[in-house]
Formats: structure tokens, C-alpha cells, sequence
């Protein structure tokens, strides 16, 4: 009954990781060229305070060094997995969107659109200060930004460049270096969790209301992971683009990074999918709650008890 109990309660995050587990393992062995051997050793080489340039051995030719000069150490265990994930970035996105949307059909096969009777409409309570859906929405639109001016970064390659994309290219910078506040806000406002956690009066006011189910939590701790392996890759990326630091020293640090940035982007849209599900096909009235901040009190008790139970307990307590 334990065993069962314990699956019950964290089946969702159980399937999850057998499905990360079964994706990647068939991405690794079956669709990339990287060489994950030597990845690794760079890794550690750079983590316990060896150089960026990617060389963990000594060349051993003078040819040697001259390729390293010109194209960074081993060009041939990053840059072709990159030249690949670029070009697959460009031909495929669209199935990963597929794929994404696919997952949310199935949800909605399976539980279909939650709908609460309502009664008395005006009897509403406030679940979202301005503040927070300031901060929600500011989040949606900037990473809807980015998603169409990074991928435009890609396809840009093939349309040999232009204003326009040179144009959208600095407006993916700008906006990302916005995003970082905007994300930082929301990662906190959205911790839901640091309420069993912490005593804060500060913290549990700006807090979001209510708890979080296993399969929400999972995207939060996405959204979290994500966007910090964005906006860090991103920086660096930017810091260290064009001219003078683009040259070998640095090259085979900027491909690891680059991979992490594509990574993390085609993560990141389940945020913004589930986001989307959520608002307009899960939950009937959701939309209009986002927009307005307030949900009829019936609403709340019938399919969010544990929001209306967070926001009486803080009532209770100003009282």
C-alpha cells in the first residue's frame, strides 16, 4: 500500500523523468554527433580552473596548433553537432511545436475542459494584484519575442542576412537583457513552495495564492532551469560576440554555449504551450481571470480550493 501511495502521489514526476530519460537517450545515440566524451572532460577541465580554449592536451604538431589557432581545439566534437542542431533548428522547429501541441490534445482528451457552475457572478475575489499579472504577462510577451527574433538569428543564415535581420537580431538582445529582471520576478512571485518554507511576511504576500500540483510544479522548476540557462548562455554569447572575442581562445566555449541556448529555447516553449492551454482551453474563464485578476468566488471553490483557502488565511491574519 506504501509502494502505491508513493506512486500516487508522484507518478507525475516518476513519467516525467522516464520520458526525459527515454528522449534523450534516443536523441544521444541515435540523431546527435557530438562527443559527449570530450564535452564532459572539457567541462571539468574548465570547471576546476583550466582554460576555455578547449585544448585539454597539449598539440602535438605544429599543424596542430595551427588548426587550433584558426578554427579552436577539436572543431570536430562541438562545431559539427552545432552546424547540425542549426540546420534542424530551421527544418524541424515546426514538429517540435507539433509535438508540443500533440501532448496538450492528449491532456485534453483525457480531462477535457474544466467548467465551474456559476451562480453569483459578481461575487468575486481577487486572486492576481496588478503587480502580478503585470509581471505574468510581461513574461509571455517577452519570451514570445524572443522566440521569433532568436529563431530568426538561424534563419537569417540561409536569406544571407539584411537589415531586417540584423534588426531583429539587436532586438533579441535588448529584449533578452529585459527578460532577465522580468524572469527573476516571476521566478519568485511563482515559488509557491517557499511558503511552507519561509515565515516572510514580504515573501508570502507577493507569492502567488494556492499550491502547486506535480505536473505544474515540473514546469515551474522548467521555466526556473531554463530561462537561467538562457539568459546565462545568452549574456555570454553576446559578451563575447563579435571581433575580438571570437577568435580560437574563446571559439570552443561559445559552441558548448551556443548548444545550451538552443537547448534551453525549445524547452522553454512548454512554458509558454502550457501557458497558452491553460488560459484558453483547460479551464473555462481562466483567460478572463489572467486579464481582470478576479475569479467568481464559486469558481475558486469548485476547481481552485486551495487558492481560496490561501487567500482567506491571509485575510484571516490582517484581521
Amino acid at each position: 500500500m506504501e509502494n502505491s501511495s508513493f506512486f500516487e502521489r508522484n507518478k507525475a514526476y516518476i513519467f516525467t523523468l522516464v520520458g526525459l530519460g527515454l528522449v534523450g537517450f534516443v536523441f544521444v545515440n541515435f540523431f546527435m554527433i557530438m562527443d559527449w566524451e570530450y564535452l564532459f572532460k572539457y567541462t571539468i577541465h574548465v570547471l576546476t580552473g583550466g582554460g576555455l580554449d578547449g585544448a585539454i592536451t597539449a598539440p602535438d604538431s605544429t599543424y596542430k596548433a595551427m588548426v587550433n589557432a584558426a578554427f579552436g581545439p577539436n572543431y570536430e566534437a562541438i562545431a559539427p553537432e552545432i552546424i547540425r542542431a542549426s540546420n534542424e533548428r530551421q527544418e524541424y522547429i515546426w514538429w517540435v511545436f507539433v509535438a508540443e501541441i500533440a501532448i496538450f490534445c492528449v491532456m485534453y482528451a483525457i480531462n477535457g475542459r474544466q467548467e465551474a457552475h456559476i451562480t453569483r457572478p459578481n461575487d468575486q475575489v481577487e486572486v492576481f494584484s496588478l503587480f502580478h499579472r503585470a509581471i505574468i504577462w510581461l513574461n509571455v510577451i517577452i519570451i514570445i519575442t524572443l522566440i521569433i527574433t532568436g529563431f530568426n538569428i538561424t534563419w537569417s543564415l540561409r536569406s544571407e542576412g539584411g537589415l531586417l535581420p540584423f534588426l531583429l537580431r539587436g532586438t533579441h538582445e535588448i529584449t533578452g537583457l529585459i527578460w532577465f529582471p522580468v524572469w527573476l520576478l516571476m521566478s519568485i512571485i511563482a515559488f509557491k513552495d517557499i511558503k511552507l518554507l519561509s515565515k516572510n511576511s514580504l515573501l508570502k504576500k507577493i507569492i502567488l495564492p494556492g499550491k502547486y500540483k506535480p505536473m505544474k510544479r515540473i514546469i515551474f522548476i522548467v521555466f526556473i532551469l531554463m530561462g537561467a540557462g538562457l539568459l546565462t548562455s545568452g549574456f555570454i554569447i553576446w559578451f563575447l560576440h563579435p571581433d575580438a572575442y571570437t577568435h580560437a581562445q574563446f571559439i570552443q566555449f561559445k559552441r558548448a554555449l551556443l548548444y545550451v541556448h538552443f537547448g534551453s529555447s525549445v524547452l522553454i516553449m512548454f512554458f509558454l504551450m502550457d501557458f497558452v492551454y491553460s488560459a484558453l482551453v483547460a479551464v473555462k474563464g481562466n483567460l478572463k481571470g489572467l486579464i481582470t485578476g478576479k475569479y467568481p468566488r464559486e469558481y475558486l471553490e469548485q476547481l481552485a480550493p486551495d487558492v481560496l483557502e490561501d487567500i482567506e488565511n491571509k485575510k484571516g491574519k490582517k484581521a
